[in-house]
């Protein structure tokens, strides 16, 4: 079976295995992290457009729907645009946030997330 490159930004994942290479497209990378931010309790949405703009902070962040990510020499840093749910205490949320995406990115990429950075652009009713 010949190796197919893929059209799209990639990943690699450090993890050579006996076939070959495993590599995992950005867009893969960003819906794990997108949907373990939505799952975390006390967050009311994810920030499509925020008052910052990271590539402004980092060249190499890759946006989609409020979460970025870019790739640093120890592994990926995301960052995260979100509200929180009115009456919730917006570091304990932002604390889960971190917490929920870590654990499920490295669980289902092994790849090594350096750090979360999470922005609370408001809060809502939801």
């Amino acid at each position: 079976m010949e190796n197919m490159e893929l059209n799209r930004n990639e990943v690699e994942t450090g993890n050579d295995t006996a076939v070959g290479t495993v590599k995992i497209a950005e867009e893969v990378i960003l819906t794990i992290a997108t949907t373990a931010v939505c799952e975390t309790e006390g967050v009311a949405r994810i920030y499509a457009k925020g008052a910052v703009n990271p590539k402004n902070l980092i060249d190499s962040f890759k946006p989609s729907k409020g979460v970025f990510y870019a790739e640093t020499s120890d592994g990926i840093e995301i960052t995260v645009q979100i509200a929180v749910v009115s009456g919730q205490k917006i570091t304990a949320v932002a604390e889960k946030v971190q917490e929920n995406v870590i654990e499920t990115v490295q669980s289902m990429t092994g790849i090594v997330v350096t750090r979360v950075n999470v922005m609370i652009n408001g809060l809502s009713d939801k």
